[in-house]
Formats: C-alpha cells, sequence, structure tokens
C-alpha cells in the first residue's frame, strides 16, 4: 500500500488515466497484503508513513504504533549507529543499500532483520523492504556452539586418540590424547597420511588404504593390531574408523579412534597360557589314568577265577573315573573363573578410586556454583542497568538459561557418577572370594548384583526385544552358604534363560520371573522312619522361552550335554551348579519344563547347613 502524494484534480479528458491509476494502486496494495516480507514507507522526518500487513504480524505492533514513534527508536541500541551509517549511503547516490539489525517486537524481544532500502527523490520518501532473519541467525549460533562443545569434548579426551582425516587419509585434526598415546605433537602430524601409524609389514601389505575403502564403503570398520609410535615403539591398539558423508552423500573424511590396549593383549595371552596349561596338566592325568584302566584290564585277565571281586572292583574303577572326570570340570572352570574373576575385579577397583574422588567432590562443586549463583543474583539485583560490554555478554552467553541448566547439569553428572559406583559395588559383591568358609548371606543381594551386571543383555536391542524381569521377592533371613558359589549359579541359571530367549526368535514379550520364599522341606534320613523338616531358601527362575523335553529336561545336569549350537557353549554350567548346590550346599536344583510354556529352574538350599551331605529331599510345603 504505497501513499500516493496530493495532485490537482485533472480534467476530464484525463478522467481515463485516473482510473487506470487507482486500478494500479489497487493492485500494488493487494500484492503488498499478500507477500511475506515487511514493506516500510518512511519519509524524511524518520517516521514510518505506512506499513504492510506482515509488519504487525511479525513485530506486533498496530500500523497506529509504527507511526507513532521515530523509526530509529525501535533499532537495537548496539546497532543504531551501524544503521545510520547505511542510510547515509543513500545520500551518496547508492540505489540500494543493504544491511541486518536488530529490530525490538512489541514483546520486548529483538529479531533479525535483513534490509533493503532505497531513496525516492521525486517523492522525497525512503522503501525499505525487511526479511525476518532471526530463525537463521538461532540456527548459526546454535552450530557454532555445538562445534565448540565438540571441540571440548575431543580435546578432553585423554584415554582416546581421536584423530580427523580427509578422504585421502591424511590427518587434518589431533587431540590431546593422540598426543600421549603416539607421541606426535600436532605441529609434527598435521598433514602427514594415517600409514604413518603402521608397521613397515602392514604397510606393504596395503593394509591402511585397504581400511579406510571399507570404512568408505561400508560406513565403518574395526580392527586391532600392532601401531607404532613416534619413537619407534609399538603398541596393540583398538581402531574404529568411521566414514563421514555430507547432507549430498559425498565422503568428507572419516573419524578414527584409537585406544591403546596392550595390557589388555598381554592379559589375554597369559590367560590362553594358563588354560594351556591346564589343559596339558588335563591330558597328562587323562594319560595315566587310561594307563591305569588298562593295567585293570589286564588284571581282569590274569583273574578270571574272582569275578565277582573284578566285578566290584571295576564298578569302584568307574565310579572313581566319573568323579575325576567331574572333578577335572570343576578344576578347568574354577581356573577360567578364578583368572576372569582376577581381571574384573582389579578392573573395578581401578574404576572405583577416580569415580570415587569425582563423585565426592561434585557436592562442593555444586555449593560452589550455587554461592557463585547467588553472588551473580545479588549483582543483578543492586546493578540492574549493567554496561553495554557486560549486558553483551550476559546475551551472548544466555546467561538465564546457564543459571537454570547448570545445577540440572552437575546432578545429572552426580547421578552419573553414583550409577558406575554401584555397578562397581555390584561386580565386587559377586566376586566375593570368601569361598574358603560359610557364612550368613543375602541372597537377594546378589540376585539383584547379578541382574545389574547382565543388565546390558535385557535392554531391546536391532537383534532382539527387552526382556522383562518379575521380582516376587518373599522375605528370606540370611542364608548360610558360600555366597561367591551362589552367585555363580545365579549367573549360570540367568544367562542361559537370556540365551533362550535371545534365540527363540518369538514375537511375545521376553519375560524372567524370580521369586523366592522360605519352605520347609521333609528330609529323609537313611535308618530312621520319620521324615524331619527343615526350613530352606526357595529360589525360582523362570523364563517363557520355547521350553524343553522331558529327554532333555532328564540331561542338563550331565557334564558337557548342551542344547547351544556348537562354539556357543561348553555343557559346563548347569553341572558345576548343580554340584555347587547338591554337593557343596546339601540343597537342590530341579528343572521344570514343558514345551511351548516356558522353564523353571528351582533352587533350595537350607537357611542353617546343619544336615547330612547327599540328603533325600521333597519339595513338599510344611
Amino acid at each position: 500500500m504505497i501513499i500516493q502524494t496530493a495532485e490537482p484534480p485533472l480534467p476530464k479528458s484525463q478522467g481515463g488515466r485516473t482510473q487506470k491509476h487507482h486500478e494500479f494502486c489497487s493492485n500494488q496494495d493487494k500484492f503488498l497484503t499478500l507477500t511475506l516480507d515487511l514493506f516500510f514507507i518512511a519519509s524524511p522526518d524518520g517516521y514510518w508513513q505506512q506499513v504492510n500487513p506482515m509488519c504487525e504480524r511479525i513485530l506486533g505492533y498496530s500500523s497506529q504504533e509504527f507511526k507513532a514513534r521515530p523509526w530509529i527508536e525501535w533499532v537495537h541500541p548496539e546497532d543504531q549507529q551501524m544503521t545510520l551509517k547505511q542510510l547515509q549511503k543513500l545520500r551518496d547516490c547508492e540505489k540500494i543499500v543493504s544491511f541486518e539489525n536488530r529490530y525490538r517486537c512489541k514483546d520486548g524481544s529483538y529479531k533479525w532483520l535483513l534490509w533493503n532500502i532505497t531513496l525516492c527523490h521525486t517523492q522525497n520518501q525512503i522503501y525499505a523492504v525487511a526479511r525476518d532473519n532471526t530463525q537463521r541467525r538461532e540456527a548459526e549460533a546454535a552450530h557454532r556452539e555445538s562445534e565448540e562443545r565438540f571441540r571440548l569434548l575431543v580435546d578432553g579426551v585423554k584415554d582416546y586418540a581421536i584423530i580427523m582425516l580427509d578422504p585421502e587419509g591424511k590427518i587434518v585434526s589431533w587431540n590431546p590424547g593422540a598426543e600421549r598415546i603416539k607421541q606426535y605433537r600436532a605441529t609434527e602430524i598435521l598433514g602427514q597420511h594415517v600409514r604413518c601409524f603402521y608397521t613397515p609389514e602392514d604397510i606393504a601389505q596395503g593394509q591402511p588404504d585397504k581400511c579406510l575403502k571399507i570404512a568408505a564403503q561400508q560406513g565403518r570398520i574395526e580392527e586391532e593390531g600392532w601401531r607404532v609410535r613416534k619413537d619407534g615403539s609399538t603398541f596393540f591398539a583398538n581402531v574404529v574408523i568411521t566414514a563421514l558423508r555430507g547432507e549430498d552423500g559425498q565422503l568428507r573424511g572419516f573419524a578414527r579412534v584409537t585406544r591403546d590396549i596392550t595390557e589388555r593383549k598381554f592379559a589375554q595371552e597369559t590367560l590362553k597360557r594358563t588354560n594351556d596349561e591346564l589343559e596339558k596338566r588335563v591330558a597328562n592325568r587323562t594319560a595315566e589314568l587310561l594307563q591305569i584302566n588298562e593295567r585293570l584290564k589286564q588284571e581282569i585277565a590274569l583273574h578270571q577265577q574272582a569275578e565277582v571281586a573284578l566285578a566290584e572292583e571295576t564298578h569302584y574303577v568307574t565310579d572313581l573315573l566319573q568323579k575325576l572326570q567331574q572333578a577335572q570340570t570343576k578344576l578347568i572352570h574354577t581356573e577360567k573363573m578364578s583368572s576372569l574373576g582376577q581381571v574384573v575385579a582389579g578392573v573395578a577397583h581401578e574404576i572405583n578410586n577416580p569415580v570415587s574422588f569425582i563423585y565426592g567432590n561434585i557436592d562442593y562443586a555444586i555449593c560452589y556454583l550455587r554461592d557463585l549463583m547467588q553472588l551473580v543474583e545479588l549483582y543483578g539485583i543492586h546493578y540492574p542497568q549493567p554496561v553495554a560490554d557486560i549486558q553483551k555478554r550476559i546475551t551472548d552467553i544466555d546467561l538465564d538459561f546457564l543459571m537454570a541448566d547448570m545445577p540440572k547439569l552437575l546432578n545429572s553428572m552426580k547421578v552419573g557418577a553414583n550409577r558406575i559406583r554401584q555397578v562397581v559395588l555390584s561386580l565386587q559383591k559377586f566376586l566375593k572370594a570368601d569361598q574358603t568358609e560359610m557364612k550368613s548371606a543375602d541372597l537377594h543381594e546378589g540376585l539383584e548384583s547379578t541382574l545389574l551386571i547382565l543388565q546390558h543383555r535385557l535392554k531391546p536391542s536391532v537383534e532382539h526385544p527387552e526382556i522383562t524381569v518379575i521380582q516376587d521377592y518373599g522375605k528370606l533371613p540370611p542364608v548360610e552358604c558360600y555366597a561367591g558359589q551362589i552367585n555363580q549359579v545365579f549367573m549360570n541359571l540367568l544367562t542361559n534363560a537370556v540365551d533362550v530367549l535371545e534365540s527363540s526368535g518369538r514375537k511375545t514379550p521376553h519375560q524372567i520371573k524370580l521369586s523366592t520364599e522360605v519352605q520347609d522341606i521333609s528330609i529323609e534320613k537313611p535308618g530312621v522312619s520319620d521324615c524331619q523338616k527343615i526350613p530352606h531358601a526357595i529360589i525360582r527362575i523362570a523364563d517363557n522361552g520355547p521350553g524343553m523335553s522331558p529327554d532333555v529336561c532328564q540331561k542338563l545336569f550331565d557334564p558337557f550335554y548342551t542344547t547351544k549350537p556348537l562354539g556357543k557353549g561348553t555343557g559346563l554350567g548347569l553341572s558345576i551348579s548343580y554340584q555347587i548346590i547338591v554337593e557343596n550346599h546339601g540343597g537342590q536344583l530341579t528343572c521344570r519344563s514343558q514345551p511351548g510354556v516356558g522353564s523353571e529352574f528351582i533352587i533350595a538350599i537350607p537357611i542353617n547347613q546343619i544336615i547330612t551331605k547327599h540328603p533325600e529331599l521333597s519339595l513338599t510345603p510344611s
């Protein structure tokens, strides 16, 4: 809507021209009403003469409010001088000037406007077109903040070498972790090809280029191998290379994360040597047993006359061989669990120290931050109008958001540190070393520790849905037992339940139910007619998997028997669990299963170890 200056009435002969002029102005008004940009017309005295509806919609002022005050008053104080300098260019005969400034809205906020302004000398008026550029400005600020946070994150990582590569594999960024692990400074390594970290053998085989090619094709590659430092020494590394592509799909480079796992490599080699020695000892012992068995056969051939005595001897030897096989099986498993337990216990101890330090200082950090925030609030009360530099800094850092979000950030860090402490505590509880004598233990605590360790397998993933654990705990008193061995049984049974559910392929919700109770169980002793009822702790672990047939249930506790695919299980877990419960604790481990319904394992342990070994138990409520 353009304001027309008053003109003298035209003669009647020019009436057609006047009508066309009014039609043109009417069409122009419609056009300015439909546009998404802001249109202004200003007079030389510094006031708006006319605005289009989009000005009112975006900035919030009415047309009368726009015209009531000089337009320069709505410009942000920091942008007024720049705006006036831009308008001065119109007087220097520039046809159009373009610039960007902040314009105050009715609600007190400011919007970034991109202006195109021209001066109409014939009408002595200024015509201005503005476009709301606030979202782009905010997006750019958010992008800069995101990049800064990412840079601070990368620079703060000291245990990982985080390197950015260009598409040809040359190094373009270098974090402190990379300098610590590989010994190069950024000035020494930037621009070099990543192959300088590989051994001469890997370079000769083209390994660096192969890895980059695979990462570019598949998006990601993870490898392990020996790498070379600046001084020529080598270390064993875990390397993850991720291809970085733009929105157009073009390869922009690679992100390479390297972790020094030399100690883990040596630990694995040590464990392998230990296993090899154990297997060698078992083989030698087996050879000795075979020799003994052969001599027994020869003795049987020489003493045909004593068939009854020889039959009894043969039965005894067979039973001895079975016990030796079980002892060998238990020895192998115990040695492996002991080695693994030592490694995990060491890791848990190393994690616990720095986490305790962090957790213990977060409360002090919260107190210090609260004092500083109160000081800032006092400054705001007593100095409500700070100088322009301070006001600009407050706006740049978004002080209100920072004051509101910083306590939440520290509380979140405290929750995370506490979570790590709980995990470490559960590992330490699970790996108790009090195996030499029985002690009273809380079985619920052992179940919770085991669930916490297996938490990562219960969560949903791309391959498997979430596994829901239902805990129906009764009141259990402290139970006299070997707590570490009982925790091992819980781990074996829960791991088997998770494996069964993951391999079932069912779409129905996966579920594991844990229930506990105290129950009196009748014990039949040889030579005694009356049954004695002893209080037992009952632990039931049930799943809604595919279940098992009766034939499979009968063989579950046999050594080396497994229903898992080759390479997925040893068949020792349930056998060891049976020995722990029945032989070491005088209890009972049974399984109830039905195809298509699920399986339930029932553990019965005497609350007080006062019964004899190998009792005849029957799970009959009192």
